[in-house]
């Protein structure tokens, strides 16, 4: 049986849409290689038990696609015997063998295979310690794939993917918990039967290659520069040569996130990760045309924090840099997320919402690599989630608040201009566009300079204060809001107050807004419109609606747990709801 995308939690929170989407959008002409995303480690998310069940992990890739994790870090056994890969550890034999060694057997062994249940959608076998089914492969995963790119086929929900393989050789079956030997020759993978081409063909609709990233490169006339100016990626963030026929070319560039999915309709990139030394003879060469050879899309960056959360190594902000090629922050990872022991789960989940906090402001992506709390993202989704929205770079805490309402210009309680809020370490704020504030101007088109405005104005008139050379804008990535932020707190307090009553010495306006509709923030300027549909008012619909469902879900679930709690033994242990980080999640009884 196929497998299906299909999440049993999703984003569906107006605000929580409005984050995402605001940062997809503004980092939409930057250069995939320097926008940060959420990256998590499968193998931790959905098998840190060590149970490889295939209905189970279905439902943890689609829970972890659905709620915002961008690269996907995925493991891969090859098993010499059955001339497949799988994301067990361990070789699992045949059927008739297995099921041979479990009548002869009355006890389960850690030394052979067992059939320790036959009621999953394929057989699970224990494995020493590990549970695994037997249908569990890159196939799966590639299913899954393959219906969410289908089913988020349009404007408004599309985002590129990243996968990156590890691959390794399967233990024995005998003896499954010690390291697996070495292979070569026939015992290799045949050219058919690599990872990248089994993921390649599966998913070959939807892949942007090597090979077109190589064209695409040589030319940039005929392939970056043909595309309408908004696909177009920024090219102060990479190298461009030109000869003497005025064609331009790049040794080191890579298309924007808006080339990729609107121009292109390409949703995936697939790079392989480490590969062990029991593959030391694995051949990648002939798998270029489809997957990225190790490190083309990795850059690991070695990190450290405080129990509380904050970032004491590894950020790639350095005062005084100008250009984007002194901070090597491309396709920057951090090597870790640092998950503090000896903390209570609130505890825990507030130093990871800081130190995703500066991590993305630091300009890495955020790599999640460990079992939160002992459960898998099948089992309690809520932890994950929190993870994924907390690698927001841009907004504070449950802003932009009034996501999903409709209202005027001049209404105060509807606020559709952005601030930088720096009371808030930079992030930003949305505030009526009637304020009298300051702007920040970004100098020339360098990512990493800022001059603050003349003046004090409102939102529509402030683009007219920036000094000369400078112009109206807003940071489209993490480092660049970090150089705006701290070039604020180095003015002089005439300028800039932290600590003053009057919110002009505290906010600053960025060149982002939602006046035409709401959920839709743009940049561009005043008049700038919402580009995702004909009638832009069906997305102001849609986002009332979902927060209309939700509303009503939430009521009747109320509605119920009041019932039941009043009929329940007063004795009984309760789950409790607490707020971590500003997001909502299930406390586990104690």
């Amino acid at each position: 049986m196929s497998a299906k995308y299909d999440p049993a939690a999703t984003l569906s929170n107006a605000t929580w849409v409005a984050v995402i989407l605001s940062e997809r959008d503004v980092a939409g002409q930057i250069p995939i290689n320097y926008v940060t995303n959420p990256a998590v480690s499968v193998s931790a998310a959905c098998f840190g038990t060590r149970i490889y069940d295939r209905e189970a992990a279905v439902k943890c890739f689609s829970n972890l696609i659905a709620i915002g994790y961008r690269r996907l870090v995925v493991d891969l056994y090859w098993s010499v015997s059955r001339r497949a890969w799988s994301f067990c550890p361990v070789s699992i034999p045949v059927r008739s063998e297995a099921a041979a060694s479990s009548e002869t057997s009355t006890t389960k062994t850690r030394d052979s295979a067992t059939i320790d249940d036959d009621s999953h959608d394929g057989t699970l076998y224990g494995l020493g310690s590990y549970k695994c089914t037997d249908n569990l492969d890159p196939g799966t995963l590639a299913e899954v794939l393959d219906g969410y790119f289908r089913d988020t086929n349009e404007q408004l929900t599309v985002y590129t993917t990243y996968l990156v393989l590890n691959l390794h050789v399967a233990a024995s079956g005998s003896t499954p918990d010690e390291p697996a030997s070495s292979i070569s020759g026939g015992q290799l993978p045949s050219e058919s039967e690599r990872a990248g081409t089994i993921l390649g063909n599966a998913l070959s609709d939807f892949i942007y290659t090597p090979a077109q990233l190589a064209s695409d490169r040589r030319n940039l006339n005929e392939s970056w520069y043909q595309v309408e100016q908004s696909y177009m990626p920024i090219t102060e963030y990479f190298t461009v040569h030109e000869n003497e026929k005025g064609e331009q070319s790049t040794p080191d560039g890579w298309p924007s996130s808006k080339y990729i999915q609107l121009a292109k309709r390409d949703r995936l990139l697939i790079e392989y990760g480490s590969i062990d030394a029991q593959l030391v003879h694995y051949n990648l060469s002939t798998e270029d045309n489809s997957v990225f050879s190790p490190g083309l899309l990795t850059s690991d960056v070695t990190i450290s924090a405080t129990t509380n959360g904050t970032l004491t190594s590894g950020c790639l902000y350095e005062p005084g840099l100008t250009h984007v090629s002194q901070t090597k922050s491309s396709w920057a990872i951090s090597n870790q997320l640092p998950v503090p022991d000896g903390l209570s789960t609130d505890e825990t989940m507030d130093s990871l919402a800081n130190v995703l906090s500066d991590i993305t402001a630091c300009g890495l992506s955020p790599m999640l690599n460990t079992t939160l709390f002992g459960q898998t993202a099948d089992q309690q989704i809520e932890y994950y989630r929190n993870v994924s929205l907390s690698s927001s770079w841009a907004w504070a805490l449950g802003e932009p608040h009034d996501a999903n309402y409709a209202g005027g210009d001049g209404d105060p309680k509807y606020d559709r201009c952005a601030i930088m809020d720096l009371t808030l370490d930079g992030h930003w704020r949305s505030t009526n566009c009637t304020e009298q504030r300051r702007g920040a101007c970004r100098i020339g088109h360098s990512p990493f300079s800022w001059v603050l405005s003349n003046r004090s104005d409102s939102f529509s008139n402030v683009s007219n204060t920036c000094p000369p050379g400078s112009s109206f804008a807003v940071p489209r990535t993490g480092l660049e809001n970090t150089y705006l932020y701290r070039y604020l707190l180095s003015l002089p307090e005439t300028k800039v107050d932290l600590g003053s009553a009057d919110p002009a010495l505290r906010e600053v306006f960025v060149n982002f807004n939602s006046r035409d509709v709401t959920s839709c923030w743009v940049s561009g300027g005043y008049d700038s419109t919402c580009p995702y549909a004909s009638d832009p008012q069906q997305l102001e619909r849609q986002t009332v609606l979902v927060a209309a469902i939700a509303g009503i879900i939430i009521l009747i679930i109320a509605a119920l747990t009041f019932f039941v709690k009043c009929n329940a033994n007063r004795r009984n242990s309760r789950r409790r709801k607490r707020v971590i980080a500003g997001w909502e999640y299930e406390g586990v009884p104690s």
